[in-house]
């Protein structure tokens, strides 16, 4: 029987999980540790089989240069020795879309062609992380994560910042709306995370839709949700950063199946409903 350890629950990743493994009637329970203070207790207790590990630091202030990145390694790695040693069997961890060598990239993202350059602390240990998992040998997974907007996102985050202005009444629109992004809803994000852990898929594998529309046509698309078109500004802007940052799915498509994402008019319509 499968039963799966979340890891990070209650956090804006972790909490959509455990929502899509109740809706689809997985046995899960949350792991209640603080990584960072402690060492995992005995597992063996739990009875996981599988591990979703969504936990680490998310401050959007700072989390991209933050020391304490260092610090999630070293715990992520005692998370997975105590798990196998508790007789786990497959663990999927999260990564970031930013292990990529994003600022040379004219395409979408694959996990066999495009190369591997972090620019950031934060990109630089989850690469060093799952480089890390990966030499154990053992039952894993490494799901790359692009871009994500859903119920619970922070304040102050393009998505849930651009939401408040419009219902306010407030004309907005994003400094560089030239930029190209892969967003994906959380719901539909948990509910790759959960296929990922319950397939046979080894190593690297991205999240996603697929699909990278551009900022201005993300604030068009939220501003039609809540029926203020005339709300959105536009422009064409990239401000020096990587226009373009998408997540190629071919990996998922052949190894898991259709992603089964909603593309992002669709989700801000249901996210502001």
């Amino acid at each position: 029987m499968i039963r799966f350890l979340v890891s990070g629950a209650t956090g804006f990743i972790g909490s959509a999980v455990m929502r899509r493994l109740a809706a689809e009637g997985h046995d899960a329970v949350a792991l209640k540790t603080d990584l960072l203070a402690t060492e995992p207790r005995d597992l063996s207790s739990v009875g996981a089989t599988h591990c979703i590990h969504a936990a680490w630091y998310t401050n959007h202030a700072d989390y991209l240069a933050h020391d304490i990145n260092r610090e999630w390694v070293a715990a992520s790695l005692r998370l997975a020795a105590a798990f196998k040693a508790a007789g786990g069997q497959r663990f999927v961890a999260l990564g970031t879309c930013l292990e990529y060598d994003v600022a040379n990239v004219r395409g979408p993202c694959s996990e066999e062609l495009t190369p591997l350059r972090p620019k950031t602390l934060y990109a630089r240990c989850k690469l060093d992380l799952s480089q890390a998992l990966a030499m154990g040998g053992d039952d894993f997974a490494w799901a790359r994560v692009f871009f994500v907007y859903g119920p619970g996102d922070r304040s102050g985050r393009l998505i849930p910042g651009m939401i408040e202005q419009f219902s306010r009444g407030e004309a907005a629109g994003p400094t560089n709306g030239g930029l190209r992004r892969d967003y994906i809803h959380a719901d539909d994000l948990a509910g790759q995370l959960v296929r990922i852990a319950l397939s046979s898929v080894q190593g690297a594998i991205n999240t996603g839709t697929g699909q990278a529309p551009s900022l201005s046509e993300i604030y068009a698309a939220g501003a039609a949700a809540l029926g203020r078109h005339e709300l959105a500004h536009a422009n064409s802007e990239v401000g020096g950063q990587p226009p373009l940052i998408q997540a190629d799915l071919g990996r998922f498509r052949r190894e898991i199946g259709d992603p089964q994402a909603r593309d992002v008019p669709t989700g801000l319509r249901d996210l502001v409903a």
